[in-house]
């Protein structure tokens, strides 16, 4: 059996793309045997913790929402504190961890720490330089540039959101991605393992839905499905949509979704009767919207994979967007529809132009609107269907378990590593058993002598064995008369074999009867998990 235990919460996200996501996962790996699926419900509304089941039989983990309206380091550990009271380490099967947001990293962590053996899965739904500078991966690359000073507040904020985001990909044991640019991105620009990066694209529903027939005298509804956020361009959909209002009398624009009405409204006054604008739209009513498109538009800056445009290819809606970051692939089968974003020098105008060319492609030639209905529908059945989604969400998490002697990700070690050291260098008052000052050490020998003969590693391990002696030192004077555990003894008859700061080694060994005898090392399990629980420990 396969636990698997979804992490949610009430953000906005959770009501656009990411809620979508979630309920799709659950509901698909409802149907499949062996697989049991629980909800842990982050900043859920209700007044203490509970458990509970919903209508499908899911089991629900509501934690309840901090006064502090944020879910920081110390919300995680309540809520792991509270998960680690309910969920066993030996109830049999295996258990996965699904998370959807960055800022669950430090319960991502801790539930490692204490379900070694569970699978860490993080899906990237989003990255946050996308929002704040649009998707601009030009500009991305310049702030993150070697040697690079940022110039203000935003800036500083770039960087470290980007910090937030290694950390909790690197500890991730396999990362969903929704598209191919984002895994090229995180294997390039963010140094992670490509074996454990998985292009697993978004899902919705079983097949393509029928396509209505056009009435005579109709208006011809181009479609708009999203947020009026600035990233989702709403202002370049209006003024190319006001570009073909005149030679199109019967084209109308709808925009379904919430955000700035304001500025919308306030740039469609020469447009009145030609512009709907119907708010967010209940799930259930959106299905009688997108019957009624004859185009749809998503002028957006920034997309991983967007259900409104699944949605558009499974009714058949041909799709003007633009290239940018996981939009572009969307766009594969119909190309000539994809708008180039000059990441360098973007001209408003030149932009909303080409945009309004691609529309006005679809609504002048019936025969070019016809092809492209039937080439998005084809992509849609290719790619985007919920079995798809579940079978390769599956198929990640099956392969993971099948990865031989597989402790920790590769891509945490060196995260730990500096951990580590700087518990050396800050050389706290703590106990000397393996679970304290002994674990510290013997994690940093066992990573010394893997990293013994690697060449390409041969500035780290300089530094693993720079902080070895400061370790060694820091124990002789930590020890006293103290007996040391056998993990240490074990550690310090190595470095004498490896003669490796013998002086210190032998002098230690000496303070023990019988320092001779030779001890075993704890297995590379015990030590990375040691080490983990050791990483998240407030000391």
């Amino acid at each position: 059996m396969t636990h698997l235990f979804i992490f949610n919460n009430a953000s906005r996200a959770a009501n656009y793309g990411v809620g979508t996501y979630v309920r799709q996962l659950a509901e698909g790996f409802r149907g499949c045997p062996d697989w049991e699926v629980s909800f842990v419900d982050l900043f859920s509304d209700v007044g203490e913790y509970t458990i509970g089941e919903d209508e499908h039989g899911c089991r629900h983990y509501r934690v309840p929402a901090a006064s502090s309206n944020m879910e920081s380091e110390t919300y995680c550990r309540c809520a792991f504190y509270f998960l680690a009271r309910h969920i066993p380490c030996d109830g049999g099967g295996r258990m996965v961890f699904l998370f959807n947001y960055f800022h669950h990293f430090p319960l991502a962590t801790l539930l490692k720490g204490r379900y070694f053996d569970a699978r860490v899965v993080f899906v990237v739904h989003f990255l946050n330089w996308c929002f704040r500078l649009k998707g601009n991966l030009s500009r991305f690359r310049q702030l993150t540039a070697p040697g690079y000073q940022p110039q203000d507040d935003e800036e500083r904020q770039v960087l470290a959101d980007v910090e937030t985001e290694k950390r909790t990909l690197r500890l991730a044991d396999e990362v969903i991605v929704l598209a191919g640019a984002t895994r090229r991105f995180l294997a390039e620009d963010y140094g992670i393992s490509a074996d454990k990066l998985h292009l697993v694209y978004n899902g919705w529903g079983d097949g393509p839905c029928p396509v209505p027939d056009s009435r005579p005298g109709a208006p011809r509804v181009v479609l708009f499905v999203g947020r009026l956020d600035e990233i989702k361009g709403p202002g370049y959909l209006i003024g190319a949509f006001r570009q073909v209002a005149g030679k199109h009398p019967d084209a109308r624009l709808v925009v379904a979704g919430d955000g700035d009405f304001q500025s919308a409204l306030s740039q469609c006054r020469d447009l009145q009767g030609r512009v709907s604008f119907l708010g967010k739209v209940a799930s259930k009513e959106l299905e009688a919207v997108y019957c009624s498109a004859y185009i749809g538009v998503m002028p957006s800056f920034h997309e991983q994979c967007s259900y409104t445009a699944i949605e558009m290819m499974r009714h058949g809606i041909p799709l003007v967007g633009t290239d940018s970051t996981g939009l572009a692939e969307m766009l594969d089968a119909t190309p000539e529809l994809r708008v180039h974003i000059d990441e360098d020098n973007l001209k408003d105008d030149e932009f909303t132009a080409r945009m309004a060319a691609c529309m006005d492609l679809l609504l002048s030639d019936a025969d070019a609107r016809r092809r492209a209905s039937q080439a998005v529908t084809e992509l849609y059945e290719a790619r985007y269907k919920a079995a798809d989604m579940i079978r390769g969400t599956e198929a990640v998490v099956e392969a993971s378990f099948r990865r031989p002697g597989y402790t920790l990700s590769p891509d945490f070690l060196k995260p730990l590593d500096y951990r580590m050291m700087e518990l050396v260098n800050q050389s706290p008052d703590i106990d000397l058993d393996f679970y304290g000052m002994g674990g510290i050490g013997v994690y940093l020998w066992k990573r010394a002598t893997d990293l013994w003969d690697d060449a390409e590693e041969a500035a780290h391990t300089s530094l693993l064995w720079e902080y070895l002696i400061y370790y060694m030192d820091w124990l002789q004077e930590a020890a006293g008369s103290e007996c040391l555990p056998d993990e240490v003894l074990a550690m310090l008859h190595d470095m004498k074999r490896r003669h490796f700061y013998p002086l210190a080694a032998e002098a230690l060994l000496a303070r023990r009867a019988g320092g001779d005898v030779p001890r075993r090392l704890p297995s590379d399990r015990d030590i990375m998990q040691n080490t983990l629980k050791i990483c998240n420990c407030k000391i």
